[in-house]
């Protein structure tokens, strides 16, 4: 199936933008918010689980000492009498002393491990299913507004752009929005210049000087 002309998915229409610039700036603040809170429990996290590497490296250090210990006894185990018994209880220190030192090194691997994947799954998996759903949302918005600058930049000044931007304010804008601009529904209201221009402002986007001065005159009145 083709996905429009040559299957470029910037061919396709973008989702008319109907939240204000005001709102997605509020939107993008609280996401990067919520996404560094999230990293910053995952960064503290991720330390508080590495600094039990320090148990890791006790057991370390006690394994060493229960090893040299061991060698110590082995050299007494020539004593007549009693040299069996700690010949044999230098051979059990020794060996519990290397298992220890092996263990907590072992130990400390599997804990690093496990502090970066702590902190990678708590960074992401809070995030990342709200990026799949905000980005899309946030780029078709962006591709919508660009349109409707790249219209006003190249047909500003026609009716029928008049009338389209203030289709656009009657279907976004709430109903108190429009009464203060003066619409009402009646034949009387405010005409579609004024609600293309809120429909503008509610994007963000102006009117090229040469437009904004040329309804600052009409607007004036005339002197006799």
């Amino acid at each position: 199936m083709a996905t429009g002309r040559g299957g470029n998915t910037e061919d396709m229409p973008s989702v008319p933008a109907f939240l204000s610039a005001r709102t997605m700036r509020w939107l993008n603040v609280g996401l990067a918010i919520w996404a560094a809170c999230w990293i910053g429990l995952a960064a503290y996290t991720a330390y508080e689980v590495a600094s039990l590497r320090a148990l890791s490296h006790t057991v370390v250090k006690a394994g060493a000492a229960t090893e040299s210990t061991g060698h110590a006894l082995a050299a007494i185990g020539h004593l007549p009498f009693v040299g069996g018994q700690i010949t044999q209880l230098a051979e059990q220190a020794v060996q519990a002393g290397a298992s220890a030192r092996s263990s907590g090194a072992s130990t400390a691997a599997t804990v690093d491990r496990l502090a970066v994947l702590l902190g990678i799954a708590i960074a992401l998996i809070p995030t990342v299913p709200l990026l799949a759903l905000y980005l899309p949302l946030l780029l078709s918005w962006r591709r919508d507004r660009a349109a409707v600058r790249q219209a006003v930049a190249r047909w500003d000044g026609e009716v029928g752009l008049d009338a389209f931007l203030a289709r656009r304010a009657l279907v976004h804008m709430r109903f108190d929005e429009l009464r203060a601009l003066g619409y009402d529904g009646t034949e009387g209201s405010a005409p579609n210049s004024e609600l293309a221009a809120a429909e503008l402002r509610r994007l963000g986007l102006d009117r090229p000087a040469r437009r904004v001065v040329a309804l600052r005159r009409s607007r004036e009145p005339v002197s006799r």
